[in-house]
């Protein structure tokens, strides 16, 4: 098994000059699916901390944030990478707070999913998840003195 500070330590999170100017704070965590059967026969997903994870895992990638300043946080911009171990879950990203961009070229560049190109010898094609290597929120409107939130995006160990 891996431990999981190895991928936490791998996925840094990135905020633009203004949030730090905030007092926008930031916490990451990664956790892990577990799935509980109910007496009835149903099943339940949720995440926990992940103290160890093994190949096959779904982790959930989670960024808690909160403006503790006096002032709004204006112009905010997350990043998280998705590390080389984890293969991204295609529809996973919270994408209701913020506008969602996505990086193939390790967060050099960001665009829309669906305008993802990835060029090859013969031609160009679709990125795949297994080419995303980080996930952008930009966020339209101010984050406000107390507001808080979690934005996040879920991938498999492989």
């Amino acid at each position: 098994m891996l431990r999981t500070s190895l991928i936490a330590l791998s996925m840094l999170t990135a905020m633009t000059a203004p949030a730090y100017a905030s007092g926008l704070t930031a916490n990451q965590a990664v956790q892990v699916a577990v799935t509980e059967a109910a007496e009835d026969g149903t099943f339940t997903t949720k995440y926990v901390p992940a103290d160890k994870i093994a190949p096959g895992d779904e982790l959930r990638y989670v960024v808690a944030y909160e403006n503790a300043g006096a002032e709004a946080a204006n112009n905010i911009r997350l990043d998280m990478p998705v590390p080389a171990e984890v293969e991204f879950v295609e529809g996973s990203v919270d994408t209701n707070v913020a506008t969602v961009t996505y990086s193939i070229d390790q967060g050099a560049t960001f665009a829309s999913r669906d305008a993802l190109m990835v060029t090859e010898q013969d031609g160009e094609r679709a990125a795949s998840a297994e080419d995303i290597t980080h996930i952008r929120w930009s966020f339209a409107n101010s984050i406000a003195p107390g507001e808080a939130g979690e934005i996040s995006y879920r991938g498999i160990l492989q």
